[in-house]
């Protein structure tokens, strides 16, 4: 069983909060990008964590963890996709994605959890 958990700009969650179906995550219009600046600093702190890029191309960049072979990263135009399964992995990935919430820009959704976890 593997484990998702998506961070997305902040201005994401305010579209998803006026959404009125099931399917926001499926449109891909849906997901505001991230800046420049966003998506080189979410690179720059996955490394500092001990993700391994793996590929890139002009829209994503794939990752692998340096002690849980079991973790996985994507980062996209539009979102941070962190994938675990295993106890550790599952602990890992939840941590990591509440850390990157630290700046205010963005927010962590956990769709096994029901959904945004809310800002402190």
């Amino acid at each position: 069983m593997s484990y998702e958990i998506q961070l997305c700009r902040k201005e994401t969650k305010e579209e998803f909060d006026t959404y009125e179906k099931d399917d926001f995550f499926e449109i891909e219009e849906n997901l505001l990008k991230f800046s420049k600046e966003q998506r080189q600093q979410l690179f720059d702190r996955l490394i500092r964590y001990g993700y391994i890029e793996e590929t890139k191309n002009l829209t994503e960049t794939s990752f692998g963890f340096k002690s849980i072979k079991t973790i996985r990263a994507l980062l996209t135009e539009t979102c941070l996709y962190l994938v675990a399964s295993g106890e550790d992995g599952i602990f890992e990935i939840n941590m990591t994605a509440s850390e990157f919430t630290d700046t205010g820009e963005f927010l962590k959704y956990d769709p096994q959890d029901g959904g945004w976890e809310e800002p402190i």
